[in-house]
């Protein structure tokens, strides 16, 4: 099947292979790049000839293609040719999970003339490894305010579309899996776990925020341990590390506790013993506890998902 070689693929291949295509020109679809550019190794092959005529159009419009090109490249990282050392420095990915993010999104996420999909993805990717305020971005990156603004935005609501469903959430895996995949037997050995026992770990974590202007906000979001507004989001891994689901939100007066009993799963805790006064031993019940928490050093709970009706949790805490 042959396609249009579009003006972007025409000027693409004017700048790598100093190869002036004419416009409405076709090719087989079997030499185009996934982002719609020829493949370099297709310009050995092509017919070629010393001379060419263009109209005057043409011409105007390759001239300011290649002066939005260096104005967009003056100065500023190219993500759409981003090497592997860089775009492990600025994001904290390598240029193949680079990549594969935006394939993912990049059907989401418009060209504009300041930014193209990629570099959208990079300042999203960058805002959110190094979290740097948009005016610094702005200005290391020389796009405007507004325009980190929405880039950010976008991407977010791309990757909640098109990425985040495949990876994250209880939907994205099943209950099988993980007890197949991603379970430790120490973790099934230690809590006499059976075999159609999922074993999920639980942790609540912070996210620093802004103090806020609503001054209700302010007082329920600002931690008395931290001595500084957050919210916590209660993290949902696996024994090995999967990564499960994320759930809230809340506010920072809940603890761990309080955030499971809004979840309304029916938790009995265990967690590390002291002896009272006077006691100079534990009993053997809270001594095997102590072990275990220790053993474990993770939030850890069993589920059974047997009855869905009623979830049974055995929830042990690290102290």
């Amino acid at each position: 099947m042959f396609l249009v070689v579009s003006s972007d693929a025409r000027f693409q291949a004017f700048i790598d292979g100093n190869i002036l295509i004419p416009a409405g020109a076709r090719c087989c679809s079997s030499h185009f790049q996934e982002n719609g550019f020829l493949k370099t190794e297709c310009f050995d092959i092509m017919s070629k000839s010393e001379n060419s005529s263009s109209n005057r159009t043409s011409i105007v419009k390759l001239l300011t293609h290649m002066r939005e090109t260096c104005q967009k490249t003056q100065n500023k990282i190219d993500f759409d040719n981003i090497g592997e050392t860089d775009c492990k420095n600025l994001t904290g990915l390598s240029h193949q999970q680079f990549e594969d993010i935006c394939l993912h999104v990049l059907l989401h996420i418009k060209s504009t003339p300041t930014r193209t999909p990629k570099t959208s993805v990079g300042l999203f990717l960058i805002k959110m490894k190094c979290a740097l305020s948009n005016k610094l971005m702005s200005t290391l990156f020389k796009v405007s305010i507004s325009s980190i603004r929405r880039a950010i935005n976008t991407v977010r609501q791309a990757l909640m579309r098109s990425f985040v469903p495949l990876y994250l959430g209880f939907e994205s895996i099943t209950r099988e899996q993980i007890i197949k995949d991603h379970t430790r037997p120490l973790a099934k050995t230690l809590l006499d776990a059976d075999d159609d026992n999922m074993i999920l770990v639980l942790d609540g974590t912070y996210i620093y925020i802004q103090k806020s202007n609503n001054f209700s906000f302010q007082r329920k979001s600002f931690s008395l341990h931290k001595s500084r507004p957050l919210v916590k989001p209660m993290v949902v891994v696996s024994t090995t590390g999967h990564f499960v689901s994320i759930l809230g939100p809340y506010l920072s007066r809940n603890n761990d506790a309080s955030i499971l009993n809004h979840e309304e799963l029916g938790i009995k805790a265990a967690m590390p013993t002291f002896m009272k006064k006077g006691e100079k031993q534990m009993s053997d019940a809270d001594a095997n506890t102590s072990r275990m928490v220790t053993k474990v050093k993770y939030h850890t709970y069993i589920v059974d998902f047997k009855s869905q009706e009623s979830l049974t949790f055995i929830y042990i805490q690290n102290m």
